[in-house]
């Protein structure tokens, strides 16, 4: 018998056709009331194939095709289940919402508007700390090195760390003979007295994709610099950061794109864990992270509109804060109602101070106008009283953790109930569906934010093709609105579970850091089962916008770091820097060993030439 080889081939081309066009209908809203009114913990783990290597390249290149290129998005979408999205949204009343914007009332206004500044640093005495800012600006008064010094240490530092038989990769651009002309200008200023600023003379370091006067911005690509030129201007984060007298001392590498959280960089070469080569620095603000953790600067800047400051901070053994949205004033432009500019820093009071400089409204972003006053006190922050503290714990949510992490987390609870605090037990129903929302929602805004590019579309990363492609191919209005209005919804639960704790704490990731494999290094990696792992308690703070940072908590058999995440309420972030400080306090601290990267910037500054 002959088979009708056309019919075969007209049917199959039906139903592809089917396929792509075809409405993904929903089930009644019985059905949808009782899959999603239930309280219990329902996050799970994805089960999708892990690619990396040829098999990755061949799923970009087959996503850009015509008709199969859909099909298969159209399928990721269906075995990643986005649907749920809809589902929930189709049972919900909230209106949606499409930037997380918190306004203060009146009292929570009066509140923060009475509360105090006090920017005076508490010396901690411990075996092992990285340089502080306070300790860079000891060195300086009492004439034990110069900034100029300090900056050729930096710069020489910067050079070892890229020339290493393993590079750290962590720093992609740097402009010696600004950064020696700046630092001899402050230095200068410490010899006739005149400091100008708290962080005068101190060395920082901003993200790729940060606008920084005269360097190019990449966000990680190959190309983007090239088409843009230098920047102009600074963001107004850097400004405010220049302003206080920091010393810009250049770019830090990232996660192509910032569309992930290993730290994979095709254009520049993987950056390199603090602590371990081999291991992986987290993303997508990698270089800033592992920077601070290696020790060439005492501060950094990120951008974070999934955990990418919080991550690469908490693999790296530092302090990473994520503001309230618009606590910082900025918008960025590749996912503009998700990201935020925060530091990433060497200790907690490090991290406080620079927060202290660059939030506060700017007219320039008229959303930032909103906020009530910022405000640091360091003084409080010692204060190791904690009886008016209530914090909130989730176990079914924590217990997703690997069991070493998890034992330090809950170390860390019997000392602050130590100190007084109150365990609150509280419940975030539709957790699955909520992260879902933020997946939506930040590949859609990335997808966009790709479209005056498209044409040197091939020039991205086959990761970042393929995620580009899934939004582009799969992912519908209805599927945005719907995460909007998931977005309300969960903004909702957080307020109600906010009445009730003062703050909510997890582990900052499941895990350390992941195995840096030698494949990865050329194509990069896809592994969403792995990505699940390290952002399971990371974004809803992005999402819904209330602040979040990670405070280190101790290190795991292989010496990898493990990170506390302490989030607070819309604007509380004196709350969140009192909790993480007194975590700090009560947390081991170890220099990175010869199996990561180390550098004693301050020793080394003593043996430059003066001049």
């Amino acid at each position: 018998m002959q088979i009708p080889w056309l019919s075969v081939f007209g049917f199959g081309l039906l139903a592809i056709m089917a396929v792509l066009h075809s409405d993904e209908l929903l089930p009644s809203q019985t059905t949808l009331h009782d899959k999603y009114s239930s309280s219990a913990m329902d996050l799970q783990g994805l089960v999708v194939p892990v690619l990396t290597g040829a098999p990755l390249r061949l799923l970009a290149r087959v996503s850009g095709l015509p008709v199969l290129g859909p099909l298969v998005m159209k399928m990721l979408k269906r075995d990643n289940y986005i649907a749920r999205v809809r589902e929930l949204a189709a049972t919900l009343d909230d209106p949606p919402l499409y930037y997380p914007l918190h306004f203060p009332t009146t009292d929570e206004r009066q509140r923060h508007a009475a509360q105090s500044n006090d920017l005076t640093y508490h010396r901690d005495t411990l075996a092992f700390k990285r340089y502080s800012i306070q300790d860079y600006i000891d060195a300086y008064t009492n004439g034990q090195v110069t900034p100029l010094q300090v900056a050729k240490a930096v710069v020489a530092a910067i050079n070892a760390s890229n020339t290493a038989e393993i590079p750290l990769r962590a720093v992609i651009a740097s402009h010696t003979d600004e950064i020696l002309r700046d630092a001899a200008a402050s230095t200068a200023r410490y010899a006739a007295g005149t400091p100008n600023g708290s962080l005068d003379g101190i060395p920082v370091l901003v993200k790729d994709e940060t606008e920084v006067r005269g360097y190019e911005t990449n966000s990680g690509t190959s190309f983007l610099g090239k088409l843009t030129g230098p920047a102009a201007h600074d963001a107004v984060p850097v400004a405010r950061l220049r302003k206080a007298g920091a010393l810009i001392v250049g770019k830090t590498n990232m996660h192509e794109w910032g569309t992930g959280v290993f730290g994979l960089n095709n254009a520049h070469g993987a950056t390199r864990n603090a602590y371990s080569r081999h291991h992986m620095a987290g993303g997508s603000s990698s270089g800033s992270g592992a920077a601070v953790g290696a020790g060439l600067v005492p501060l950094a800047l990120g951008c974070d509109g999934g955990g990418s400051i919080r991550i690469p901070s908490a693999f790296n053994g530092v302090v990473g804060i994520k503001a309230t949205f618009m606590r910082v004033p900025v918008v960025v432009d590749a996912d503009p109602s998700l990201a935020h500019i925060g530091p990433i820093a060497a200790s907690v009071q490090d991290a406080a101070l620079a927060y202290a400089i660059i939030s506060g409204q700017d007219p320039s972003v008229p959303m930032s106008s909103i906020q009530p006053l910022p405000h640091v006190n360091m003084h409080a922050m010692n204060s190791m009283d904690l009886s008016h503290l209530r914090v909130g714990v989730f176990p079914e949510f924590v217990a997703g953790a690997d069991p070493e992490i998890l034992a330090q987390y809950y170390a860390h609870l019997k000392t602050l109930t130590s100190l007084g605090a109150t365990l609150v037990n509280v419940t975030i129903p539709n957790l699955q569906t909520i992260h879902l929302a933020h997946a939506v929602t930040i590949l859609s805004e990335m997808a966009l934010s790709t479209d005056r590019l498209y044409e040197h579309f091939s020039s991205f990363s086959p990761e970042v093709q393929i995620s580009i492609h899934t939004a582009r191919l799969a992912m519908t209005s209805i599927d945005l609105l719907a995460a909007q209005i998931v977005r309300s919804y969960a903004s909702r639960l957080i307020r109600d579970m906010f009445d009730t704790v003062d703050v909510f704490l997890t582990p900052a990731t499941a895990i350390t850091a992941p195995d840096l494999k030698p494949e990865y290094l050329t194509d990069g990696l896809s592994n969403l089962p792995l990505n699940f792992q390290i952002m399971r308690f990371i974004v809803l703070g992005n999402l819904v916008g209330f602040p979040s940072m990670t405070v280190p908590m101790g290190y795991d058999a292989s010496g990898l770091p493990t990170s506390m995440l302490v989030q607070a309420a819309h604007w509380n972030e004196d709350v969140m820097l009192h909790v993480a400080r007194v975590v700090e306090k009560h947390a081991p601290i170890q220099q990175p060993s010869a199996a990561g990267y180390f550098y004693d910037i301050l020793k080394m500054a003593q043996l430059e030439d003066a001049n």
